[in-house]
């Protein structure tokens, strides 16, 4: 937010705390079980404190969202960083190890049940928050690294393809764990499925 420019460290500080009471109430108790009256006993606030700076609770959701979206980015960013080389195979393999183990944790199950509830709301507003805020989605380092390369078809089709192996890679496994409560997969599991990803999604562009 541009008012963080203005805030002072103690304000700064407030708001901060106030962000991470709600986060953890909202995965425990769940974002409609949440009433602002629990965030603010907790985080020490009060009402206007919110209304100041997030506007809603909604408006608070929408910036923990974005926190979490940009730690996500930021995570497999520096991890892809760190290789030295430019093979396709070790940069998606960096890439699906980090993101297969961001969505197989609770937190991000039980996040991923306050989004489902969000994106069917009739106001569009999760709507508006998704088409303003693609640059921070995981997909757009697979994006920008896709569009760097000398195989003519994964660099035209950049977008599409980055969207598509982040799908292959969390469906349907995050949904089922979203919607029907199924456990997570464990690391072995998930070590098998990304290897089946990654084959397959090289052979095929390989076939192109």
């Amino acid at each position: 937010m541009s008012e963080d420019k203005v805030l002072s460290k103690k304000a700064l500080a407030r708001k901060d705390k106030i962000k991470a009471v709600a986060l953890e109430l909202f995965l425990t108790k769940g974002y409609q079980e949440t009433s602002l009256s629990d965030i603010i006993k907790l985080s020490k606030g009060s009402y206007s404190n919110i209304y100041d700076t997030f506007k809603s609770k909604e408006g608070l959701f929408f910036e923990i969202l974005n926190d979490v979206c940009k730690a996500h980015f930021d995570t497999i960013s520096s991890q892809i960083k760190k290789i030295q080389s430019n093979d396709l195979k070790e940069i998606l393999h960096s890439f699906a190890v980090n993101f297969m183990e961001i969505f197989n944790q609770a937190g991000a199950v039980n996040f991923g049940k306050i989004i489902y509830s969000q994106a069917y709301k009739q106001d569009k507003e999760f709507a508006n928050w998704i088409e303003k805020n693609q640059k921070i989605f995981a997909s757009n380092i697979l994006v920008e690294y896709f569009k760097k390369q000398e195989n003519a078809y994964l660099a035209k089709n950049a977008s599409k393809l980055a969207e598509l192996f982040c799908i292959m890679l969390k469906e349907p496994h995050h949904t089922l764990n979203v919607l029907a409560n199924t456990r997570v997969m464990n690391k072995k599991e998930r070590e098998k499925h990304i290897e089946f990803v990654i084959d397959f999604f090289i052979q095929a562009i390989k076939s192109r």
